[in-house]
């Protein structure tokens, strides 16, 4: 059969070449993207940077200075509340004993109010009085809110209780949010969405805004987005009328991201208003207070550093440490590592200030078309390295996969049909390549062992071509994801567990059908009913329970460890070993690469060259899959910069094929000292 299907298979794979011309030109333009989109801003808490400082005994030029040396560009600035702004001594709140006052000198003859809200003298400057007292309208209603006339002050009558009253979220101080951009940094606004919001509150929070200056985007704070409402039929308008704000500001919104860095903390219609806003929006990375608290800053720099490099972030939010490092204050010891980070990302070429929206990009749809096609003919393919079938079987069945990559291209409006076609690509393509090479070394007729000289020849070779046409997947991936939402991450690549699982399964179908188990392969009904009842034949030892349960942990281990979900830690180990990689790499290799696949994939030339037992070289085929699989599914996390993805793929071939080949030297050492010992005990004997 193999002879019968030559020419259609030579036919499928010249499409899939086609295809991957395409894929890389379609990943050029991606890298062009990306590279272009290198401007970080890291921003802090004004009011907990300025309370800090204060506390550690700077004034706020000083230390808005240091922020500024540490590579600080921004403040984030929330709405006010009451209970700030008296501490502040900005404002007062006095209240009523029975039908009397605690302040008569205020001279207040209106009674019928709960509480006061005293500004400053009249004459003197009030840069918060009128604002807040608008903000309480807005948020209380007019029937909540009175102004009392008085020669001698500025007095606001309010009804409600406390302390639900002093920490109502009211608005954005202009005078605070001026003060940041005085002294030279941008202004990022954190607003809190109204109770049932109206037009004239949501357009009152932009006029607001406009007397603010160096604004560089907004992030919403609470569980909506400002403009949300409850009202079915009016949110859609609502939100679509924030949205047309904020473009004629040119306004980005400024997503934070979730803390299994996948998607975006959840806010009611962030969605709808990021898709109203054409994906003009910026991905943040806010650790946790309580997780910072719980790391070291160099660790904490570390994450940040790997998130902007990693997942497309562009706004850093830093948190700030509750307790000081010996030997330095608190402000110091918050902007140290921030400081690290700032060296670490300029070392990389990255920029501060605004930061980088990427343009609304999805790819020509002539070529992305022509990639589909090609990608499901490489699936073809891969069958057939599974089951053989007829060439005019498979010109039908081509001709099938054509019209469907190339149709679902132009006619698929979501993003079900591309992440359908990207895990086809991350299951056939370490499939294929793994067989191709096993099919290889099958027909070699050896009739005695090979020396470990040339197992490191061909291993190297061997995991050369395997990587190689591996990457052809990858490319495929990043060319067919290679869209705004896939980079934004409002799409993104699912089944990854899937995709880890299945062509381990594939694998075990293509290799029984290749090599005898009992005696025969299973290349037919018969066989596979013989192979069944042989192996359940198998009788159970204590040792066989033991390597079962080895195998279980490994495998938990290795599909829990996958994804962004899994519940399996990272050891410190690990960890450290990573950080140490992260630090000399432009990008750090993936464990199941260089540590399990790669070394693997030497060990089962090994086992064929130096007939080791078939047991052993069939779970080196399952290992050696492992790796390229993994350096496929690299490629699937669109997040990650295009050229990122390429380097990590090609650190991980030329590390796991050093580490490899010091494998296969330990092995040939060890068995040569063994041979020695065992000559030279023999005559003692």
């Amino acid at each position: 059969m193999a002879k019968k299907n030559s020419r259609s298979k030579v036919v499928m794979i010249l499409a899939v070449l086609v295809g991957l011309v395409c894929s890389i030109y379609l990943c050029v333009q991606r890298y062009y993207i990306e590279e272009n989109s290198m401007a970080i801003e890291q921003a802090m808490d004004y009011d907990a940077v300025v309370n800090m400082a204060r506390n550690d005994g700077y004034d706020l030029d000083t230390a808005l200075e240091k922020c500024r040396d540490a590579g600080i560009t921004s403040f984030t600035i929330y709405d006010t509340t009451l209970n700030k702004l008296t501490q502040r001594g900005e404002l007062s709140v006095i209240t009523k004993l029975g039908f009397q006052l605690y302040y008569p000198q205020f001279h207040i003859t209106n009674l019928s109010y709960d509480y006061y809200l005293i500004g400053k003298p009249k004459g003197q400057k009030d840069a918060y009085f009128d604002e807040v007292a608008q903000d309480l309208k807005n948020r209380l209603g007019s029937d909540k809110v009175g102004r009392i006339e008085n020669d001698q002050y500025r007095i606001l009558g309010l009804r409600g209780v406390m302390p639900e009253l002093g920490d109502l979220n009211l608005g954005i101080m202009t005078a605070d949010a001026n003060t940041i951009a005085s002294h030279g940094f941008h202004v990022i606004l954190r607003p809190t969405n109204y109770s049932n919001p109206t037009p004239e509150q949501v357009a009152g929070f932009f006029k607001r805004a406009d007397t603010i200056q160096n604004v560089s985007g907004i992030m919403f704070v609470g569980k909506e987005v400002l403009g949300y409402t409850a009202a079915a039929d009016s949110r859609k308008d609502m939100l679509t009328f924030t949205a047309d704000h904020m473009k004629q500001r040119n306004m980005p919104f400024y997503m934070i991201e979730s803390v299994d860095q996948l998607q975006y903390n959840t806010q009611d219609g962030m969605y709808d208003l990021a898709g109203l806003l054409h994906y003009r929006t910026a991905r943040v990375y806010a650790m946790a207070k309580e997780e910072l608290e719980k790391i070291t800053p160099e660790e904490a720099a570390m994450r940040y550093y790997i998130s902007d490099l990693e997942r497309n972030v562009r706004v850093n939010l830093f948190p700030l440490y509750k307790k000081p490092l010996h030997g330095m204050n608190l402000t110091e010891t918050n902007l140290s590592y921030i400081k690290i980070v700032s060296q670490k990302l300029q070392e990389r070429g990255y920029s501060f200030g605004n930061a980088s929206i990427m343009p609304v990009y999805y790819p020509n749809k002539i070529l992305l078309a022509v990639a589909a096609a090609a990608a499901a003919c490489g699936f073809l393919f891969t069958l057939n390295l599974l089951i053989p079938l007829s060439d005019k079987i498979n010109y039908i069945l081509m001709a099938a996969a054509v019209v469907f990559g190339a149709g679902g291209a132009f006619i698929a409006q979501g993003a079900l049909f591309l992440q359908l076609m990207a895990v086809g690509c991350a299951t056939t393509a370490p499939v294929a390549a793994i067989l191709i090479l096993v099919d290889k070394w099958r027909k070699m007729k050896l009739n005695e062992t090979v020396g470990y000289g040339r197992v490191i020849r061909d291993g190297s070779i061997g995991l050369s071509c395997a990587v190689a046409i591996a990457m052809v997947g990858g490319l495929f991936i990043a060319a067919l994801l290679g869209n705004i939402r896939f980079f934004m991450e409002f799409d993104f690549y699912r089944g990854v567990k899937i995709t880890f699982i299945l062509p381990l399964i594939l694998i075990t179908i293509g290799y029984l059908y290749r090599f005898p188990f009992f005696g025969q392969t299973v290349d037919s009904t018969p066989n596979f009913i013989f192979f069944v009842k042989n192996f359940l034949d198998i009788p159970i030892k204590m040792g066989s329970l033991v390597l079962v349960a080895v195998l279980g942990l490994a495998a938990f281990i290795f599909v829990g460890r996958s994804g962004h979900t899994a519940g399996v830690p990272v050891p410190g180990v690990e960890v450290e070993m990573r950080r140490f990689l992260e630090n000399i790499m432009y990008a750090r290799p993936r464990e199941k690469e260089f540590l399990v696949g790669h070394p693997a994939f030497f060990l089962m030339v090994a086992s064929v060259y130096r007939k080791w037992p078939q047991i052993i070289h069939y779970f080196m085929v399952i290992a050696a899959t492992i790796g390229v699989g993994s350096m496929v599914e690299t490629f699937a996390h669109i997040r990650t910069p295009f050229i990122m993805s390429f380097i990590r793929g090609i650190n991980g071939w030329i590390t796991g094929m050093i580490i490899g080949i010091l494998l296969i030297c330990g092995l040939a050492i060890l068995q040569y000292m063994t041979a020695w010992f065992g000559k030279r005990v023999k005559p003692r004997d």
